[in-house]
């Protein structure tokens, strides 16, 4: 075709009708594949209103489609704020797959908390005869009543001790979600995540040896899965104490301590980033610090980039009054890594630079997500840490362990088990890193496991346990640090 826009140049100037003439004349694929394609290539390029267009297009001509073109499909029409059409969508495919247990399941997580119950359990009536699909069914129904649960005995979202957070809050449907599982795992299911879910029901219970070897089961298989970094046998925990501060340092590349003010306060708010997330979000968030001239020292920990980049965060941080910054960096190389290995280097890697800092400076340090938002002034809550070696936030109401502990907002003190509780994540972390078995959300177990295995051995940190007054993760003004979800973030901004 002559005068055509070649493919790359078709993408990146949205011209979508030559795109898509491109698929379909680039192999002699269904009309349904090529929309597939061409929507996941608008959604990759963020044109949410091109690719509901074509997802539509498809779903008219497939009404059978599979489900995850639903759900983009229902995600698109959710970021246009329109949450009624979104749900409205899944409960197409529901209709066209009646039977789905993974349908209803996804249609549920859309619904009102009462409503997605009901959904559930009119669903497990109908399949209580498929081991696979009632073990599964079973557990996303305990999920929904969790917070139910925890509401009706007048008990607060946020966990308020180490047996409120580790303790299901369903806990009498644990035994029928055991035996669901265990019959599932007789019955031959290859479904991993039953084993994953047994590991739950074992940590509900306590059960850390136990919850271990569940896990175990599931390391080294064909794909990549959580059980992969979740450990939390006493084993395991024994070869974390044989690690020395040099073994959990090996491998990174040496902090620079690029910029080193006076304290003028007791505590530091530790931030990690790349240079791009700090433009994004630490940056606007140390400004909104000083327009209101709170006098805090925060940490910046610039986890990549160049001199080059680095020379103009220095600059960027010039003539503040109130807020004094410290500012290292390691030129880590993250970024150039492949997949999504810069990502979880970030995410993770700052708690072990943050264990170090801890050590180095001997005062305590809140880490900070650099996304969060700071609603209200924070120096009472960050001096509250001088009465613990800990603070921590924690969702009795997640059933995962990865979702147990927020690592968003937490409190260190240069304490004795302060020190230890840092070290031990610390080593967790380089311990899966080493081991090239690390994955998103590594830094929310590591804290979940630690703490696990101080209580186990009572050597439990002296800890504060974040209420609402503190961190707020939900809707509303409410709380100091406003943790603000998904995509949510580029809207709202870091600062109030």
């Amino acid at each position: 075709m002559s005068g055509a826009p070649t493919y790359k140049a078709a993408v990146a100037a949205g011209d979508w009708e030559s795109v898509e003439a491109a698929l379909t004349a680039a192999a002699p694929s269904a009309a349904d594949d090529v929309l597939n394609q061409l929507s996941l290539i608008q959604y990759q390029h963020q044109d949410f209103r091109a690719c509901e267009q074509t997802l539509e297009r498809l779903v008219a001509l497939t009404p059978g489609a599979p489900l995850a073109v639903y759900q983009r499909l229902a995600k698109v029409k959710g970021a246009a704020g329109r949450p009624d059409e979104a749900r409205a969508t899944m409960a197409r495919g529901v209709g066209a797959h009646p039977d789905s247990t993974d349908f209803i399941a996804a249609y549920a997580d859309m619904l009102p908390t009462d409503d997605a119950v009901r959904e559930l359990e009119k669903h497990l009536e109908s399949i209580r005869l498929d081991p696979v699909r009632a073990a599964y069914t079973l557990v996303r129904l305990s999920t929904y009543r969790a917070p139910g649960r925890r509401a009706a005995r007048g008990l607060p979202a946020h966990g308020a001790s180490w047996p409120d957070t580790y303790q299901w809050p369903d806990g009498d449907a644990l035994a029928e979600i055991k035996d669901a599982l265990n019959n599932e795992i007789v019955a031959g299911s290859r479904r991993a995540s039953a084993w994953a879910d047994l590991a739950c029901v074992a940590i509900a219970e306590g059960n850390w040896n136990r919850a271990e070897e569940c896990f175990a089961r599931l390391r080294h298989g064909p794909k990549r899965t959580p059980a992969d970094f979740h450990a939390f046998g006493e084993r395991f925990h024994a070869q974390l104490d044989a690690m020395s501060d040099a073994d959990i340092t090996s491998g990174l590349a040496p902090v620079e301590h690029l910029v080193t003010p006076a304290f003028q306060s007791d505590v530091s708010i530790f931030i990690g980033s790349d240079p791009v997330y700090f433009a994004r979000f630490t940056l606007p968030f140390i400004r909104h610090v000083e327009s209101a001239a709170f006098p805090l020292d925060v940490h910046a920990h610039i986890l990549d980039g160049t001199q080059e980049s680095w020379v103009e965060i220095i600059r960027a941080l010039g003539g503040l009054k109130s807020v004094r910054v410290t500012l290292t960096a390691e030129a880590s190389g993250a970024a150039r890594q492949a997949g999504n290995y810069a990502r979880l280097y970030y995410h993770a890697v700052r708690y072990v630079r943050a264990y170090g800092e801890l050590k180095r400076a001997n005062r305590p340090l809140w880490v900070l997500d650099a996304d969060v938002r700071l609603q209200r002034d924070p120096r009472a809550l960050l001096g509250s840490i001088a009465r613990y070696d800990l603070a921590v936030n924690t969702r009795p109401a997640d059933f995962s362990p990865n979702l147990k502990m927020t690592a968003a907002c937490v409190g260190l003190a240069p304490t004795p088990r302060g020190l230890e509780f840092a070290r031990r994540v610390a080593a967790y972390i380089t311990h899966w890193k080493n081991k090239d078995a690390w994955g998103w959300g590594i830094d929310q177990v590591a804290l979940f496991s630690s703490y696990a295995h101080m209580s186990a051995v009572n050597r439990q940190p002296s800890t504060l346990f974040l209420d609402d007054t503190a961190v707020n993760w939900r809707t509303g003004d409410n709380g100091v640090i406003k943790l603000i979800p998904g995509m949510d973030k580029y809207s709202a901004g870091s600062a109030a």
